[in-house]
């Protein structure tokens, strides 16, 4: 996994770890939504959360390729994690650098790989510039980021992990490695609403009031910015497509990434590559089960209170 937490990729983080489909073979962390140092103690912290300690974190990028690096704290708080200033945690991160360490999986584990990128894709993009071979014997590749129809929200087009690093995200493209592009498309349609939320808080334990207390910045940052009651949580799509692929319906497309000028980092999709000859490199999600996706979600998190989970679900309004 490679992340910027950032309140939702603390929650795909959770969801991860939860899920016995996937091993996660270690975190990898990029700056985005606050830089490396927080994020990095941040993803230490979901991996604490989670109760899987033997998960190893590593330290990235802390910079992108070539654009100036702009924070998305407005959105995740000053920590990142909603303001809550949580104690250091007690792991430390590993001393390979996360470049390093994604390099030696691939090639130790060539063919049998995923990556799944939840950040910027600086870590990815300097991967492939160091050596593209052995990235090119990744299994598959998906990640978090992108719009193909929908709105962007860093701009009237581009979604903000392509937006901050554009050109990282111009390398993936180009790379030849299989993508599944999980963007505003589908993830705007995966709202944690008051009730669900409320749901959380009722378990009252200490997951769920982390869940709770990290949330509640971004809910008042949607209802601020957009008038959304609740909050749209991103990355944990990326993580359930992955574990169940049928949430999502696909399009094969071909993507390219706007890198400079008012249309930076939109993400170009041509369905079908209708203008490069039939070539495509992404399959790009268009359409998602959101109340499939919150079974997934919540039963991993917290298989205990399946019965009122479903209870809850029954009586929620999905898009």
């Amino acid at each position: 996994m490679d992340v910027d937490p950032g309140i939702d990729d603390s929650l795909a983080i959770l969801l991860a770890l939860k899920s016995p489909e996937i091993i996660v073979e270690g975190i990898t962390v990029v700056s985005g939504n606050v830089e490396l140092h927080q994020a990095t103690k941040n993803a230490m912290k979901a991996v604490d959360m989670s109760g899987a300690w033997e998960t190893k974190v590593y330290k990235g990028m802390a910079l992108p390729l070539v654009k100036e690096y702009i924070d998305a704290t407005d959105t995740h708080g000053t920590d990142g994690i909603g303001e809550n200033y949580f104690p250091v945690p007690s792991r430390t991160h590993e001393e390979e650098h996360a470049v390093d360490f994604i390099l030696n999986t691939v090639r130790n584990n060539p063919g049998e790989v995923t990556l799944l990128a939840l950040g910027p894709l600086t870590n990815i993009a300097a991967a492939i510039e160091k050596d593209v071979e052995t990235m090119r014997k990744v299994k598959k590749l998906v990640l978090m980021g992108g719009t193909a129809r929908h709105q962007g929200n860093c701009s009237a087009v581009a979604e903000y992990n392509f937006w901050v690093d554009p050109h990282a995200a111009e390398i993936l493209f180009s790379s030849g490695i299989e993508v599944t592009m999980v963007g505003l498309d589908v993830t705007h349609k995966i709202v944690l609403t008051p009730n669900l939320r409320e749901l959380i808080n009722q378990f009252n334990n200490e997951l769920s009031r982390y869940i709770f207390n990290i949330t509640q910045f971004y809910v008042d940052f949607h209802w601020q910015q957009e008038r959304t009651l609740g909050c749209v949580i991103n990355d944990p799509l990326a993580v359930a497509i992955l574990v169940n692929p049928s949430l999502a319906q696909t399009r094969d497309a071909h993507v390219d990434i706007v890198t400079e000028g008012k249309a930076e980092g939109q993400s170009l999709v041509d369905f079908g590559g209708v203008w490069t000859d039939g070539k495509t490199n992404a399959k790009v999600c268009m359409d998602v089960d959101a109340r499939k996706f919150f079974e997934l979600f919540l039963g991993r998190l917290f298989p205990e209170h399946a019965d009122d989970i479903e209870l809850v679900l029954e009586k929620q309004c999905f898009k």
